[in-house]
């Protein structure tokens, strides 16, 4: 199957309300084939005319001709070309090189089809263009009902994505600043609304209400999926689409928050799984956590006498890594206290020892470095770490240059040694509670105000730079740093309401955006916030990770 037919595909889909391939649901994997999808494409489209044929929409009806006649276009340049029967480009096990391999692919039948098929393609994209352009009269005539503005929305997306498959951003672009119009209506905004409260209102009309809230959840689960294959930074779960769908009392993000409208019974669960979400079946300590550049997480194994790690695959599947054992005859205790990953993946793990000998307990703590395979490269013994009792909590983060800092509880300095566990600096902070801590762009060390209403962020060698206050009620529960878009997040409880919020702060610690999260009375229990210098963030709770 080609990457284009595949496009057209799930295109076309989205004009029947459908998020996943229409081969997806009607045929085996086995059995798809160029010819097939272009039968049912046909069929569908013809389907979708019977049904506006009834409508008398003159600007919906023209668009969805110029559509149609562009897809019966582009079919007959892949067919001139001869580049509709062939093999999908099979996808590495990982997500940014399977990313890669469909652009490419692409971009490679593209490049073709302009080179073999000039007329056919060209005209195409001239059909695909004036659809946009009609879709765009039928979408701004206020007098139109909700639905068939809605529907105009789907025709100038679906046009502007197969009108620039020689370039899908600029495709992206366009439609993301078209999708921001849509989530501005009134109407769609009155209809979120109704739709998110329940409540006697939500009983009026609610057949085509729930078609409506359908319909545009997603028309931003296909941009997205787009989005997230030809122009991954644009695809940012937690900045998506602007400031999301504005209510009354918050904003609606329509993928970040996507199970408030696909768990509801009026919603048919089979058109979009979570595509966010990992489910953890025997639960992670949130201070043991850290993500790496695959997304995968890795745990060290609380409450456990013994020193493990357990790694969670993002696919799937777990595995557990034992530590080695000390050589000392005396170790009769070890515990995980810490751990981090590196920007080139090395796991950082800090171990607490502790010794019986004649005179009591001797307690100690080591650091181990694992690299991707998860081997010990490195073990050292970090005297300059005061050791008071057992099970000490421990706080740390990697800079962009390696230096491992370190924060414990019931002790007020900060320490900053290199990989090796020489101590280069220390300096000391406000408090002996045990913060947020995280590093900024700019390797600053940001550590969470002894309240959790501000944020410090301090150099190395201790000076404070600057303090970035919440608004007023919120408190913060985690800090990370998001390279992709190049902000602070704050993951915050908003008192008034028991809500949690991501906020994001610009560098010079300006607030951006406030995004509704989840209510702090769901089952997932408390969050916490983890992230990645390869651009991964994500909240996790004991049994759940989401990732942003």
């Amino acid at each position: 199957m080609s990457v284009v037919t595949g496009i057209l595909s799930s295109s076309i889909g989205l004009l029947w309300n459908k998020a996943r391939d229409t081969m997806s649901d009607k045929l085996k994997d086995s059995d798809v084939t160029d010819a097939k999808i272009r039968q049912m494409v046909t069929r569908e489209l013809n389907d979708i005319k019977t049904k506006l044929d009834g409508l008398s929409r003159k600007d919906l009806l023209c668009s969805f001709s110029l559509l149609k006649q562009g897809v019966c276009l582009l079919y007959a340049a892949l067919d001139n070309s001869k580049l509709l029967y062939c093999t999908n480009t099979s996808l590495s096990s990982t997500v940014e090189s399977g990313i890669l391999n469909v652009a490419l692919e692409l971009f490679d039948v593209v490049r073709k089809l302009k080179t073999n098929s000039n007329d056919e393609f060209g005209s195409a994209q001239e059909k695909f263009k004036s659809a946009s352009i009609r879709a765009t009269d039928a979408f701004c005539n206020e007098a139109l009902r909700t639905k068939d503005r809605i529907f105009a929305a789907k025709l100038l997306i679906v046009s502007e994505i197969l009108g620039h498959l020689d370039s899908p951003e600029t495709a992206i672009v366009g439609c993301l600043s078209f999708l921001q119009d849509l989530h501005g209506l009134p109407a769609v905004r009155e209809m979120f609304s109704v739709y998110l409260k329940r409540g006697i209102m939500s009983k009026l009309n609610k057949a085509e209400r729930v078609e409506n809230v359908k319909s545009v959840m997603l028309i931003n689960y296909v941009l997205f999926q787009f989005s997230s294959k030809f122009c991954s930074k644009l695809a940012d779960r937690l900045t998506w689409p602007g400031e999301g769908i504005e209510l009354a009392a918050r904003s609606f993000n329509p993928i970040l928050n996507w199970q408030e409208i696909s768990t509801r019974k009026s919603w048919d669960e089979k058109l979009m799984p979570p595509c966010n979400e990992l489910s953890i079946e025997n639960g992670i300590d949130l201070f043991l956590s850290a993500v790496n550049s695959h997304g995968d997480l890795v745990v060290g194994e609380a409450g456990d006498s013994e020193g493990k790690i357990r790694i969670i695959s993002r696919t799937g599947g777990s595995k557990v890594v034992r530590l080695p054992r000390p050589k000392e005859d005396e170790i009769n205790q070890e515990h995980v206290v810490a751990v981090a990953i590196d920007k080139s993946n090395n796991v950082i793990v800090v171990r607490q020892l502790v010794a019986r000998t004649q005179n009591g307990n001797v307690i100690s703590y080591v650091l181990n470095v694992l690299d991707n395979n998860y081997n010990v490269t490195h073990h050292w013994t970090l005297d300059f770490l005061p050791a008071t009792s057992t099970l000490d909590c421990l706080n740390i983060a990697i800079s962009n240059t390696n230096d491992i800092i370190m924060i414990k509880y019931n002790d007020p300095r900060v320490y900053i040694c290199d990989n090796n566990g020489f101590l280069n600096y220390k300096f000391q902070r406000e408090s002996v509670r045990l913060p947020s801590l995280t590093m900024s762009g700019q390797d600053e060390i940001m550590i969470s105000s002894d309240d959790n209403r501000a944020v410090h962020l301090y150099s190395k060698k201790g000076s404070l730079q600057s303090t970035m206050k919440l608004p007023g009620g919120h408190v913060i529960r985690g800090v990370a740093f998001h390279y992709v878009i190049c902000q602070i997040i704050v993951l915050s409880l908003f008192e008034k309401n028991d809500s949690y919020f991501l906020l994001c702060y610009s560098e010079t610690g300006e607030l951006e955006t406030s995004t509704f999260f989840s209510n702090a009375s769901d089952e997932k229990g408390r969050p916490s916030l983890i992230s990645h210098s390869s651009g991964y963030v994500a909240v996790i709770t004991e049994k759940t990770v989401t990732y942003i």
